[in-house]
């Protein structure tokens, strides 16, 4: 185990993003889609479709956790950044080939980016 303060920050960072994506990997109970609850009522629908939804919310946590744990590492805000966001434009990019791209979901994984750049800025100090 180590004792200095950068490498315990750095383990939390890689340890949270593990959670991510593990969570994201595990597979849904079976039967779980014929014990769904109907559908909500318009106003809460939209928001679950709009753009809070829980697939874009996703996309920032994880681009915010990937860019933490790269600008703690490098301790540069704009390392932060630029792994993030990189990573969500190749996803895209990627994404654009097979013709399931949402931009939307760029400009989400930007959002965490950003965070992460001033959340690594924050730490510098």
């Amino acid at each position: 185990m180590c004792c200095c303060t950068r490498h315990s920050r750095l383990h939390r960072a890689a340890g949270a993003a593990l959670l991510l994506l593990a969570h994201a990997a595990w597979p849904a109970p079976a039967g779980a889609a014929e014990a769904a609850a109907p559908l909500p009522e318009p106003r809460w629908r939209a928001y679950q479709t709009g753009a809070l939804r829980a697939d874009r919310l996703q996309h920032a946590s994880l681009a915010f956790t990937i860019g933490l744990g790269a600008g703690v590492a490098g301790r540069e805000p704009a390392g932060a950044f630029a792994a993030a966001a990189g990573l969500g434009v190749v996803k895209e990019l990627a994404d654009a080939r097979s013709g399931r791209s949402d931009w939307t979901d760029l400009a989400a994984d930007l959002a965490g980016a950003a965070l992460a750049a001033l959340a690594t800025r924050s730490l510098a100090r």
